[in-house]
C-alpha cells in the first residue's frame, strides 16, 4: 500500500509540474516572448509611397503626389484632398496644415478646407503652424523675414532685424500657441553660433539666447521650460531665455529620436548618433527625463526606428516589434505579419500607430 501511495504521489507531482510548466509557457506566449500573442497587432498597407512626403497629421496621414495633397485615416481611406500644383512642400501641426509653392501660402484646417490661400511678398523658405497662428520664413538665403499670421491669414507680426546675416534653421509655437521660438545660424561671426529668439506673438520679443557653436537641432517645450538639444548637451530655458544652471545633461554621441511632452516635463528617447545617420541600425536606446533620470537599453536585434508610447519604449526591426516598460528587464517581441522586411521608420501618429516603409511601400502598424 505504501509503494502504491508513493507512486500515486509521484504521478500527481509530475502532473502538477507539467501543468505549471505549461502555464508559464502560456504566459510567456501571451507576453509576446515567442514572437506572438493575444494582443492585437494590425498592419495596413497605405496607397502612398515613401517618397511622397508621408507625414503624420494627428491620427491621420498626409502625403503629396507631386500635384495634390491627400489625407488618409488609419484604415487608409481618403478623408480629403487639396490641389497644390507641382513643387509644393508642407508641414503639419495637430490640427493645421500649412503648404507653400514658391511664394504662395496655403493654410488648411483639419477637414482640408483652406482658411487662407494667397501669395506672400517673397519666396517662402518654410512655414510652421501652431494652434492659432502660422509662421513663415520668406526671402532667399540669408537675412530672411519672419512673418506670423493667424489661421485666416491676418498679419500678426513680422521680424527681420534679428535675422540680418543669419539663416533661420527651425521654429515652433509653444505655451498654447501664444509664444514662438526660432533658431538661427549666424555664419559671419568669428565662429558659427546658433541664436534662439523667443517671442510672445503679437506683443514683443521676450528673449534672445546665444546657444553656442554646437548645432541645436531640436527644441521641446514641457514643464514651463524650453529644452534645447544640440550635438553635445541638453539645456533648459524659461520663456525669457534664462538658463536653468542645473539643467545641463550631456548627450554627446546620442541623437533624439522621439519625445513625450506633458505639463510636468519631457521624456526623451535617444539612439546612438552613428546608428541613425544613414541606414538606421539601432541597437541601443537611452531615455532621459527632466528630473535627470537616465536609463539605457540594449535591443534584442538591430532596428530601423524606435519611439515612446506612454511609459513604454517600442522599436521596430525588419520583422518584429519590440516593447518594454521603462523599468522592465527585457523586451517582449511580436512578429509583424508582413512578407517583405521593414526597411524604414517614418513616424508616429497621435494614437501611437507607427508609419514604416518596406522599400517604397508604406504601412501603418497599430501597436497593441
Amino acid at each position: 500500500m505504501d509503494r502504491e501511495g508513493n507512486g500515486i504521489s509521484r504521478y500527481r507531482m509530475v502532473i502538477i509540474t507539467a501543468a505549471l510548466a505549461l502555464l508559464i509557457v502560456l504566459i510567456l506566449f501571451i507576453m509576446g516572448v515567442f514572437g506572438g500573442g493575444a494582443r492585437r497587432l494590425s498592419v495596413t498597407k497605405l496607397r502612398c509611397i515613401a517618397t511622397q512626403q508621408v507625414t503624420p497629421f494627428g491620427d491621420k496621414v498626409l502625403y503629396y503626389d507631386g500635384t495634390t495633397l491627400f489625407c488618409l485615416n488609419a484604415n487608409g481611406t481618403e478623408q480629403w484632398k487639396y490641389a497644390l500644383g507641382p513643387g509644393a512642400r508642407f508641414t503639419a501641426s495637430e490640427d493645421i496644415v500649412t503648404a507653400w509653392v514658391g511664394g504662395h501660402l496655403h493654410i488648411l484646417n483639419r477637414a482640408g478646407h483652406a482658411t487662407y490661400n494667397d501669395r506672400l511678398p517673397d519666396t517662402i523658405q518654410f512655414a510652421k503652424a501652431g494652434r492659432q497662428y502660422v509662421a513663415a520664413v520668406i526671402g532667399e538665403g540669408f537675412s530672411p523675414m519672419l512673418l506670423v499670421k493667424d489661421i485666416n491669414g491676418l498679419a500678426v507680426d513680422s521680424e527681420s532685424v534679428a535675422y540680418a546675416d543669419k539663416m533661420i534653421m527651425d521654429m515652433d509655437f509653444f505655451e498654447n500657441g501664444d509664444y514662438l521660438w526660432t533658431t538661427a545660424l549666424d555664419v559671419y561671426g568669428v565662429s558659427p553660433a546658433t541664436i534662439m529668439n523667443i517671442y510672445r506673438v503679437g506683443a514683443m520679443n521676450t528673449g534672445e539666447v546665444d546657444l553656442g557653436e554646437e548645432i541645436t537641432y531640436r527644441v521641446l517645450y514641457a514643464g514651463g521650460k524650453l529644452h534645447t538639444i544640440n550635438t553635445k548637451e541638453l539645456n533648459l530655458y524659461d520663456y525669457r531665455g534664462t538658463l536653468d544652471p542645473f539643467s545641463k545633461q550631456l548627450v554627446y554621441g546620442w541623437k533624439l529620436v522621439d519625445a513625450n511632452v506633458s505639463g510636468s516635463g519631457a521624456t526623451m528617447l535617444f539612439a546612438p548618433e552613428m546608428q541613425t545617420a544613414n541606414e538606421q541600425t539601432i541597437t541601443e536606446l537611452r531615455v532621459l527625463t527632466g528630473n535627470k533620470q537616465n536609463r539605457r537599453y540594449t535591443l534584442p536585434n538591430s532596428c530601423v526606428g524606435a519611439g515612446l508610447k506612454g511609459s513604454t519604449i517600442f522599436a521596430i526591426s525588419a520583422d518584429t516589434l519590440y516593447q518594454a516598460e521603462f523599468n522592465a528587464q527585457r523586451f517582449s517581441a511580436l512578429k509583424l505579419p508582413l512578407k517583405s522586411p521593414i526597411t524604414g521608420y517614418i513616424g508616429k501618429l497621435s494614437n501611437n500607430a507607427s508609419l514604416v516603409s518596406s522599400g517604397l511601400d508604406v504601412y501603418l502598424i497599430t501597436l497593441p
